[in-house]
């Protein structure tokens, strides 16, 4: 993404952006983790810290990005009221962090982990 001020232009790559909201988002209460399906077997793993980028897809469009996240929550949370604090943290710490205007969240929640 690109961006251009009064004192020159400003990159920053989706894989930032991408760990900004993955890290946002394992931080949340009632995530577990993000999380990956695999193309093989179709299975659901919870992927390591190093790796939530993985669970994060950036899409840039012209009035910023749009977010869509895989995870895993925690058994026994509400579904609707931990999704809805995601999405609000996640869109805090990308504008914050990245001064990038986040526009559309998708939240996939692929599993519940006990």
């Amino acid at each position: 993404m690109r961006m251009d001020t009064q004192n020159g232009v400003i990159g920053i790559s989706n894989e930032v952006v991408a760990s900004v909201a993955g890290t946002a988002a394992a931080a949340c209460f009632g995530v577990r983790g993000m999380a990956a399906r695999s193309a093989l077997d179709g299975l659901v793993r919870l992927l390591k810290r190093e790796k939530q980028t993985q669970g994060v897809c950036v899409r840039s469009t012209a009035d910023g990005v749009e977010l869509d996240l895989h995870v895993a929550l925690d058994s026994g949370v509400n579904v609707r009221t931990t999704c809805r604090n995601l999405r609000h943290q996640v869109r805090y710490q990308v504008q914050h962090t990245c001064g990038v205007p986040v526009g559309t969240i998708n939240i996939y929640v692929e599993t519940v982990k006990a």
